[in-house]
């Protein structure tokens, strides 16, 4: 009789904390919702706002070249007072500065702080106006940190725990992916693969949440097409043309290895001019922008239809590589001017123009491949991206749902395949991860580290990847960072008690509690324990 009655009293308390759990999971995925809804509101506002600054642009430019003699003058001034004023606003949130995607980052790894209510006004107006003056940036990382920013609004307002706090921040970076690219699935591979590394359920369904969300809202108000129309490849692929798509992504490996390491030195020379105040030296960027796109106005801004024109197939063979080089170097250049703005979308476009020169070129050698011209250039935007992000789920997948084109996924794989080789081979660095490294060493004002709290604690999550040093080793032999305790392993459906002796698998989910005054670097130390070798 007693054991029936504490058989009854555990079977009552699992089931009060299932009901509790699952209570739990149902407000945390409203809250999510919620995040969704703000970060694609703000996302399209942005998205309609570069819209309208770029047909202004247009019809500028056109006005300025029936002006003889000084209309060629009208576009770099007008931009350089658009640009100065860009400048000047980023002051006032310096973290807003650059594509904000490495700061989001270092936000979720507890190593700088993030202030919504800056964050929002300034990355939305700084970001148009620079952008909208000519500056070759894309609009997806700033919709990624005004994302982040919804979460951490959404947090701050309902008073959640730090650690949902982090998650929610994560879900908004997600949701700002999605509606960047009407592509809510690659906002939830970016978070889970570039992000947090780690498929935590509750990040998973959360990003789902909010990136769904911010896709609805996105389709609502832009409609449900794909961000790029691809021409429909009637005639199949002949195997004779995958040694092409293994050129086109060694190519893409080299010259992605070449974009990061131009982007760092970029940066390097452009802090010479730190004596000079930011609106001088981005007015002076923007100067020059405008005098090169009076010329060549396609390499303006994003590149959104010099993309679409690259995949149309109407961009000739013998302007590709003038455009490439230009572009390139106008983006080295945008991007050290300070202001907020993002590198996905240029280096799309870049990619997407290599694709087209290798097409066109082994066309001339393969007469059947010149058909699918349009697919090398899709395959090139997905192998360049791979090269560069080293992100190789998020490039695949963004790619796809950037196009709304699934065929012949075997030789768009390989180009990623090899891009991710050579680029690993040549030592390059991740784009974003190089970034947060010079952020750190560098350092940035003070009010934008996070502040210690001795007395408080954070729970943190990570995975134990294949080939890390973790895996197969005992807990007791992991030599955790002080200040911070394993409390739980869970391994498939089942949760563990770790113990001195217990061994760590590949693939264990580990929940750990860290003191929030040491939280980034013990955060960091975990990261070396227990991610791949390759990655750490």
């Amino acid at each position: 009789m007693r054991d029936a009655i504490i058989l009854s009293r555990e079977g009552s308390i699992a089931a009060r904390l299932l009901v509790k759990r699952y209570n739990y999971l149902i407000g945390f995925l409203l809250r999510s919702a919620l995040v969704g809804i703000i970060a694609g509101a703000v996302g399209v506002a942005f998205r309609l706002a570069l819209t309208e600054g770029e047909a202004w642009r247009h019809s500028l430019l056109m006005w300025a070249r029936t002006i003889p003699g000084w209309g060629w003058l009208v576009l770099p001034v007008l931009g350089g007072l658009a640009g100065a004023l860009a400048g000047w606003l980023t002051g006032f949130a310096p973290e807003t500065a650059g594509s904000g995607i490495p700061h989001v980052e270092a936000v979720l790894s507890r190593q700088r702080r993030l202030m919504w209510w800056r964050i929002i006004p300034v990355k939305f107006i700084a970001g148009a106006l620079a952008i909208g003056a000519g500056l070759s940036l894309g609009r997806e990382g700033p919709t990624v940190q005004m994302g982040a920013a919804a979460g951490q609004a959404v947090s701050k307002s309902i008073l959640r725990t730090k650690t949902e706090e982090l998650q929610l921040i994560a879900c908004g970076a997600g949701a700002g992916l999605a509606a960047a690219f009407n592509a809510p699935l690659a906002g939830v591979v970016f978070v889970l693969e570039e992000l947090r590394r780690n498929f935590s359920p509750y990040v998973l369904i959360g990003t789902l949440a909010a990136s769904i969300t911010a896709d609805l809202i996105t389709q609502r108000v832009l409609g449900p097409l794909p961000t790029f129309r691809v021409p429909e490849l009637l005639t199949a692929l002949p195997l004779a043309a995958l040694p092409l798509f293994v050129v086109l992504g060694a190519l893409a490996g080299v010259l992605g290895t070449a974009f990061n390491r131009c982007l760092l030195g970029s940066l390097d020379i452009a802090e010479r001019f730190n004596r000079y105040h930011r609106w001088l030296r981005v007015m002076v960027i923007t100067f020059l922008a405008g005098l090169v796109g009076y010329f060549l106005p396609t390499i303006l801004g994003g590149g959104h239809l010099l993309a679409q024109d690259v995949l149309a197939g109407r961009v000739a063979l013998t302007l590709i590589p003038i455009i490439f080089v230009t572009k390139f170097v106008l983006t080295m250049v945008s991007y050290s001017a300070g202001v907020p703005g993002g590198i996905f979308l240029p280096l799309l476009v870049l990619g997407a123009l290599m694709g087209s020169l290798v097409g066109q070129v082994g066309s001339l050698l393969l007469p059947a491949a010149k058909a699918a011209v349009p697919f090398f250039a899709v395959a090139g935007m997905a192998a360049y991206f791979v090269a560069i992000v080293r992100s190789p789920l998020t490039g695949i997948v963004l790619t796809i749902e950037l196009t709304g084109t699934c065929q012949h996924m075997l030789p768009l794989l390989i180009a990623c395949l090899v891009a991710y080789l050579v680029a690993e081979a040549m030592g390059s660095l991740p784009v974003y991860e190089m970034l947060l490294e010079r952020d750190l060493t560098k350092g940035r004002r003070e009010d934008n580290f996070v502040p210690t709290n001795e007395d408080k604690m954070l729970v943190v999550e990570t995975v134990v990847e294949s080939g890390a040093g973790a895996c197969g080793c005992r807990v007791q032999d992991m030599a955790l960072p002080q200040d911070c305790l394993l409390v739980t392993v869970n391994r498939g459906s089942r949760e563990i008690i770790p113990r001195g002796n217990t061994r760590l698998l590949e693939g264990d989910h580990l929940t750990i509690i860290v003191s929030e005054a040491r939280a980034g670097e013990i955060i960091a130390e975990l990261n070396q324990k227990t991610c791949c070798q390759l990655r750490a």
